[in-house]
Order: structure tokens, then C-alpha cells, then sequence
């Protein structure tokens, strides 16, 4: 008893006192892009003004540490990756001012993981766990409907449309704003409205945040796939057949030589003429997972009937990629469409197969949004039907130290 008190005591004493886990949310009011005209303004203007929305809404959510809060907003004289760590100026030639530490950031509850550092989020891969989709109640957000501003590139970089540094709300000028479903680029320069449209914020805390890894729970794996290729999947170098069959190769042959557990059970998340998605998908009740821990879905009948609980834009090495447009020939309840590259034969660009998008969750989008030309280069989604009882991503990262949590 009195050894297990004072190994419990020696972990409180050694975890570090300004541990805390950063936050992001969307706001739950919605204004114009004049930000003074906001209720929660407090009198001012432009990114100050959504600076004061942000500390507004971050105490009455009752989330700790609100006037650390900053709106995720660029202006004509400082990018959003400057602003939201307490600088000024320019991204490209050096912020102004002393850096703050920024990130990683979890969602409004503290649990769920929304990204990775600042220089993470906005670098080239982008990295983003889960879509920010709450606000700072903890109510979900749908899509564009609950869009926000940001006047932001993908790199924290300002954007041409920022209804004037944020002093116009009306309809002669436009905004650009970001997804709260989205992950990779549409998270903040996912659509354009006209500064007249009542939308959200998008708010980070400021301040270097703790992490806490992601637990492994038994589950199959599924990654969007690094390798791109025309309609015809027989025509992709990692094919060796043709369909549907040579779509099951690419992901075998992709999973393989990334080292994922059980590389032959994986099948291509598409359907033909004569097969449905779903089908060639055979676990009923094991939850999927990506390669980097964060859970898709439940099941396959939980993900066919609520679609994706996460986007799918992590490949088969674990990268998260910037563009995720995958083909699927599939609809929103795992059956076929009518669209689908003449059963995988054709790379025709009057023939269209139905694609998916892998950086959309929380609907059907996921694996049915538009018909897209064969032509094209796009990606496939990849099911293992084996769920991995234990999975740390050693064969995928290398890192040694990773065994440690399970092994001496």
C-alpha cells in the first residue's frame, strides 16, 4: 500500500505543473464580415474584434484560460499563422514580435485532438486528427451551413477575400472561410462568401499544449491510398489484374510495402455492376480505424447508416495528405452507383465513376459526393477485413521506443 502511494505521488510530483491541453472551437453566434457589428465585438474592429468574440464565447462555454483565445483570422497586414502566435506581419518574411508557443490543439472538451503544432497544421501535410466540427458548448456544427471566417490559405497565409480586413459586411466584398466537417485544406479555405452571409469563428487558445497519444483499440484498419491513378485500375503500377481485382492489389501491394498487419486482407472500397462496396467489406461488427489510431467508425453498419465519424485522408504510411479525392463508384449506403469507370476498364474522360471525398466526415460525402472524369488521377479507399488486436505503428514508424507502453 505505502509503495503504491508513493509511486502515485512520485507521478504527480513528475508530471509538470503547466501541463494543459490547448483548445479550438467554432463559435456558436454568427455575424457579417464586419466584426464590429458582432455582438461580442466589445467596440472594436477587424482581427481584434474577433480576437474579443473568441474570449467572449470561450467564458461563456466555460472553458478554462479564455483571454487566451485569438480568432484564426488574417488580415491585410498579418497572416493568421502570425496572429495566433501573438505576432504581427508576414509569414514569408519573418513575423513581427516574440512567438508564443502554439499547440497542438484539442477540441472544446479537452479529449478529442483536433491538430497538431501551428508550423504542423499549416505546413505541407497538414496535420489535422478530426474535423473541428463543435462549438464551445460542445453542440455539433454541419457543414457549410456553419461555416466560418478566416480570409486564410492553407498554410496560414492570408487569402485575397477578407471582406477588407474584416471591417465590410456587405454584399460588394467577399470572405474566405473554412468547414467545421473538413480536415485537410477546407478547414480554412474551403469556400467563399459574399461579407453581407452571417457565419462563425474559428478560435485557438494560445500556448504550448500537452500531449496525450492515442490508445490502440482492436479494430481493421483503413487508409486512403498515397498512390493515384486513372479509371482503369489495371493501368496503376501497383495493379496486377483488372476491375475490381486489380483494385484490391493496389491496396494489398500499397498495405505490404508500408508494412501494415495482414496486407492480403485488404480489399478497394468500390463497386461494379455486379458487387457493392459493402459487401467485398466483410466485418459486420468491428470498428475501423486509420493507421494512426484515430477511430472511423463503430462498424460497418454504423458507418454505412452515420457515415465516417472521421475523414479519411491519413495514407498507408501514415502520412496525412493535402488532397484525398478518391473514387468509389459507391453511394452513401455502400451500394453501387451507376458511375464507376465501366466496371474499372475505362480511363476515358467522357466516362465517370461517383467519387468520395476523404477529407469530409459526419454525412455521406465521404464516399458520395459527384461523378468525376476516368481520366483523372485519383485515390481508393483501402478495408482491411481483419481486426488488429493490438497495433502501435512499430512496423510503420520504426520507433523502437513505441514498444515500451506494452513491453519492458
Amino acid at each position: 500500500m505505502r509503495v503504491a502511494l508513493a509511486l502515485a505521488l512520485a507521478l504527480v510530483v513528475a508530471a509538470p505543473a503547466s501541463a494543459v491541453k490547448r483548445r479550438a472551437f467554432v463559435t456558436s453566434v454568427s455575424g457579417n464580415g464586419n466584426l464590429n457589428s458582432w455582438a461580442d465585438s466589445g467596440g472594436l474592429f477587424g482581427v481584434a474584434a474577433g480576437d474579443n468574440i473568441c474570449r467572449v464565447r470561450a467564458a461563456a462555454g466555460g472553458l478554462p484560460n479564455p483571454t487566451a483565445y485569438r480568432a484564426w483570422l488574417s488580415s491585410a497586414a498579418t497572416d493568421a499563422y502570425c496572429h495566433v502566435q501573438g505576432q504581427t506581419g508576414k509569414k514569408d518574411t519573418g513575423c513581427v514580435g516574440t512567438a508564443e508557443p502554439a499547440g497542438p490543439w484539442y477540441r472544446y472538451d479537452g479529449v478529442g485532438r483536433f491538430s497538431g503544432t501551428l508550423d504542423e497544421l499549416t505546413g505541407p501535410e497538414q496535420r489535422i486528427y478530426q474535423p473541428i466540427r463543435y462549438d464551445e458548448f460542445g453542440t455539433p456544427l454541419y457543414g457549410g451551413f456553419d461555416s466560418y471566417w478566416t480570409g486564410t490559405l492553407r498554410d496560414g497565409r492570408v487569402s485575397a477575400d477578407t471582406c477588407g480586413s474584416w471591417v465590410i459586411g456587405s454584399a460588394g466584398s467577399e470572405g474566405r472561410g473554412g468547414v467545421p466537417e473538413r480536415t485537410s485544406d477546407h478547414w480554412t479555405n474551403g469556400l467563399l462568401d459574399i461579407c453581407a452571409v452571417e457565419v462563425r469563428l474559428l478560435c485557438f487558445e494560445g500556448g504550448e499544449s500537452e500531449v496525450t497519444p492515442v490508445p490502440w483499440v482492436p479494430a481493421a484498419l483503413v487508409f486512403t491510398t498515397s498512390a493515384t491513378g486513372p479509371g482503369d485500375l489495371s493501368s496503376w503500377p501497383e495493379a496486377s489484374f483488372i476491375g475490381a481485382a486489380a483494385g484490391d492489389a493496389i491496396c494489398r501491394n500499397l498495405a505490404a510495402a508500408a508494412h501494415l498487419p495482414s496486407s492480403n486482407t485488404f480489399v478497394a472500397w468500390i463497386s461494379t455492376q455486379t458487387t457493392d462496396a459493402a459487401d467485398r467489406v466483410t466485418l459486420d461488427s468491428t470498428p475501423f480505424r486509420r493507421v494512426d489510431g484515430f477511430r472511423l467508425a463503430d462498424s460497418k453498419s454504423d458507418l454505412l447508416a452515420n457515415g465516417a465519424d472521421n475523414t479519411l485522408h491519413v495514407d498507408e504510411a501514415g502520412r496525412y495528405l493535402s488532397s484525398a479525392t478518391v473514387r468509389t463508384g459507391t453511394r452513401g449506403d455502400g451500394t453501387a452507383s451507376t458511375q464507376n469507370c465501366n466496371g474499372w476498364h475505362s480511363s476515358l474522360a467522357n466516362d465517370q465513376a461517383t467519387r468520395g471525398l476523404g477529407n469530409a466526415a459526419y454525412g455521406e460525402n465521404w464516399t458520395e459526393d459527384v461523378g468525376v472524369s476516368c481520366s483523372a488521377g485519383l485515390r481508393l479507399y483501402c478495408f482491411s477485413n481483419r481486426e488488429v488486436l493490438f497495433w502501435d505503428g512499430f512496423d510503420l514508424s520504426e520507433n523502437t521506443e513505441r514498444w515500451s507502453a506494452v513491453a519492458p
